[in-house]
């Protein structure tokens, strides 16, 4: 609507409303009539701006850069203004050899100063014509002192925008082919050339190789090839990079001149590498490339990038180097190299940073300089593979990669990986590892796959060399696979020094479990996992969520005839809302390091309209073990919280042995029974100086009752009394095991607080077989919830 006025209107309701504006900026001394140009049909108004030049220049009417004190500035207003900011253009004499300048010229050949960082349009629609004001006198006065390169923020590389060639390349790897000597090296170069027609300029996008190449006479029609397809031509080609070297002084040849980027030619582009220092490098790699091409016709003409790099007085903005890259193409032929000679036509190209960690980090505002840390995933499947690639996209992929299983169609529902489009999909329908490893080595990293269960990686020497080190950062576990959480949490820290992050969904995805064991793996995965699920049930909602009916888990899905997958029902979005929270914990946690003195442990749920998730951190102290006296094989890991129950009721007796009940998880992998609570005794429990007998009034109820409300996850593993003396087991205790071990099938803790510590027998009958497998006897009687992929 604003357009259509500015043009039906004569005046331009819009251009004379700008221009009352700018009436009033103080740095505008005067403002024109407007004009409307009929060249553009668009409405042009001359601004004279006072610039504010320092005392010892205002005699002189001028900066010694060249900057008058009373400066014109032209604003040509486009038809869509005030959607879209004026184009703003100096006097056509203005000198542009001053820093933020346009490579380009307006129609009528006037520069174009770059007054603002980011996008014109949409800084006016933020700071409208009054901010835009505002930059262009603080422009003009930083280019009359000279300041508008600041050493202290680093050089302004040359601009290089509009421009439709571009080539790839590893800033890095092309600076430290500089040396002091001055040179050249050539490089392979695979570039896609569009418009290959009379009628439309072709141009190109290329990426260098980093690894220096060398060719003669005979051999250098091997580097050449050009495959064509409808709408392009895909081709290989050589590059070559120039660099200066020393004056015979000895000091290096550095350029401090600022120039726009002006080349168009093969003679501007040799005088360009003469103002660079670099001119004698540039000729010598010319001569041996027409020598080689004498007695050559390939098919081309082939695009030649060639990147001159300017040594600068001081490091580029944003940049540690001194050297700025600045690459151009032209096209060589053969016999002659240039048949125009130096009228041979040299396209200025815009420089692109090839994938990498860095470039990565430096995206995702990852502000570290260390080096980017080894750890290693277990799990390729939905929930693993977005972790992994939220990690990557960061320039912090795994190293390595585990899992034993392929990939098949229904996976894509999910994974973070795409399908390839066509009527066969059998790429698809590989191993889960080697398909992620791919996926990531596109991001400039490398993953090693392996195939494998994770008890074959760890068990085999020579595998576990591959998958984890002593300088790993970390194992995440992603598979929610309880064979996979028993194996990593059975092996010890001797044996596997390396801490365990455990990553679970729960609740169709409604629910986050992230588990990170503490230093020396104490607490380890198996006492996070517990102290989760007492977590669990002491919050009435989370408990809800996992153990209650609506937290059915597991789901066996048609994916085929006859076919069927267990797995947890919901949508890509909602397991992606939960994974990125995960991924930010990880990337947060290589950053600023995993916490130092104990282990952690995050729950996330989905709020009311499942669009975002809340996240709450528990720390957990490391666990107390205790080895029974009677068996060295087992070990009881005392939870702080359990050990904070059994001490509160110890206090309130002191006179009396007490006693309760110990609530946890048994491990059979790792002969481990975690305590993570106690239940009081019942109330006809006896107390006295010299015994403890425990009650059973409602202790069935009770203990049922507790298991039921986290669906059997946790259960009775014993019973705990106390000492008033620091003792071992008195012969009533050996005779109490010996009887729970007839009593129950699986193992039972006796556990005897004293002053001097914890004391504890186990009570094990393995080889019964008729034993009773109910709720009292600790056997897990219903499945323990978990996502399968």
């Amino acid at each position: 609507m604003a357009d259509s006025a500015a043009a039906a209107q004569p005046d331009g309701y819009w251009v004379r409303r700008a221009c009352s504006v700018a009436s009033e900026h103080p740095a505008v001394a005067a403002v024109g009539a407007p004009i409307l140009d009929p060249a553009t049909d668009r409405y042009q108004v001359e601004l004279t701006f006072e610039v504010n030049l320092p005392n010892a220049w205002r005699g002189a009417g001028e900066s010694p850069s060249g900057v008058r004190r009373f400066e014109p500035v032209r604003l040509d207003f486009p038809k869509s203004f005030p959607l879209y900011p004026p184009q703003i253009s100096l006097r056509a004499d203005f000198s542009r050899e001053f820093a933020h300048v346009q490579p380009r010229l307006t129609y009528d050949a006037r520069p174009i100063p770059c007054v603002l960082e980011g996008r014109p349009s949409e800084f006016f629609q933020q700071q409208g014509l009054v901010g835009l004001l505002n930059q262009i006198a603080l422009w003009l006065e930083h280019a009359a002192e000279g300041t508008l390169i600041d050493s202290a923020q680093g050089w302004e590389p040359t601009r290089r925008d509009h421009l439709e060639d571009f080539v790839i390349a590893d800033m890095a790897a092309m600076r430290d082919m500089v040396d002091r000597d001055g040179g050249y090296r050539f490089v392979a170069y695979e570039y896609l050339r569009f418009n290959e027609s009379p009628s439309a300029p072709a141009f190109t996008h290329g990426q260098l190789s980093s690894t220096p190449i060398s060719f003669n006479a005979t051999n250098l029609s091997e580097r050449f090839e050009a495959k064509p397809f409808p709408s392009f031509l895909d081709c290989r080609s050589i590059g070559l990079i120039v660099w200066p070297g020393k004056q015979p002084s000895g000091e290096l040849k550095t350029c401090g001149v600022y120039t726009p980027e002006t080349v168009s030619n093969l003679g501007q582009l040799r005088a360009r590498a003469a103002l660079f220092g670099c001119e004698e490098e540039l000729t010598t790699a010319l001569n041996w490339l027409a020598r080689c091409l004498k007695g050559y016709t390939p098919a081309g003409p082939f695009s030649l990038p060639i990147l001159l790099c300017a040594r600068r007085p001081f490091p580029l903005i944003d940049s540690a180097s001194p050297i700025e890259l600045c690459p151009y193409l032209i096209d060589l032929h053969s016999p002659e190299l240039f048949p125009q000679k130096d009228a041979t036509p040299v396209r200025p190209a815009g420089h692109r940073q090839h994938i990498s960690p860095a470039l990565l980090a430096r995206l995702s505002g990852d502000q570290t300089e260390s080096e980017k840390l080894r750890w290693t995933l277990v799990g390729a499947g939905s929930l693993g593979s977005k972790l992994a690639l939220h990690l990557c996209r960061a320039g912090r992929a795994p190293s390595s990669i585990i899992d034993s299983g392929t990939m098949n169609p229904h996976n894509a529902a999910r994974h973070g990986l795409i399908p390839t489009a066509g009527t066969f999909q059998l790429s698809w329908m590989s191993g889960k590892a080697g398909l992620l490893a791919d996926a990531i080595e596109g991001f400039g990293q490398v993953a090693t796959p392996l195939q494998a269960d994770i008890m074959t990686a760890f068990a085999d020497p020579a595998l576990s060399k591959k998958t984890w080190s002593k300088k790993s950062w970390a194992i995440v576990n992603s598979t929610a696979s309880l064979v996979a959480r028993e194996a990593l949490a059975a092996m010890s820290a001797a044996a596997m020094p390396i801490r365990v992050i455990e990553t679970t969904l729960y609740a169709e995805g409604r629910i986050g479990f992230i588990g990170t064991e503490g230093p020396d793996r104490n607490p380890n995965t198996g006492d996070v996992v517990s102290e989760f699920y007492a977590l669990a049930r002491e919050d009435e909602k989370l408990r809800a969520r996992i153990f209650g009916a609506s937290g059915k888990e597991l789901t066996r899905t048609p994916i085929g005839e006859g076919c069927g997958s267990v797995t947890m029902q919901m949508s890509d979005g909602r397991l992606s809302i939960v994974a990125a929270g995960m991924a930010e914990y990880l990337l947060k946690s290589q950053q600023d390091g995993l916490p130092e003195t104990s282990g952690d442990i995050r729950i996330g749920q989905l709020d009311g309209d499942e669009m975002g998730i809340a996240w709450q951190r528990f720390g957990l102290s490391p666990v107390t073990m205790v080895t029974p006296e009677n068996d060295a094989d087992w070990s009881i890991r005392l939870h702080p919280r359990a050990i904070a129950k059994i001490e509160g009721e110890v206090a309130r007796w002191p006179h009396d042995e007490t006693g309760g009940i110990l609530v946890g998880r048994i491990s059979d992998v790792s002969r481990t029974l975690n305590v993570v609570d106690v239940l009081p005794a019942p109330e006809d429990s006896v107390r006295s100086p010299g015994e403890f007998t425990l009650g059973v009034k409602d202790l069935r109820r009770s203990l049922e009752a507790y298991s039921k409300s986290v669906g059997w996850s946790l259960y009775c593993l014993g019973t705990w009394h106390s000492h008033l003396q620091t003792s071992g087991p008195s012969q009533t205790d050996r005779r109490a095991a010996q009887a729970v071990a007839l009593a129950r099938l699986a193992p039972s803790a006796l556990l005897i607080h004293t002053p001097g510590g914890f004391r504890a027998l186990i009570a094990d009958r393995a080889d019964a077989e008729d034993a009773p497998t109910t709720p009292e006897t600790g056997a897990q009687t219903k499945p323990e919830i978990r996502e399968t992929d």
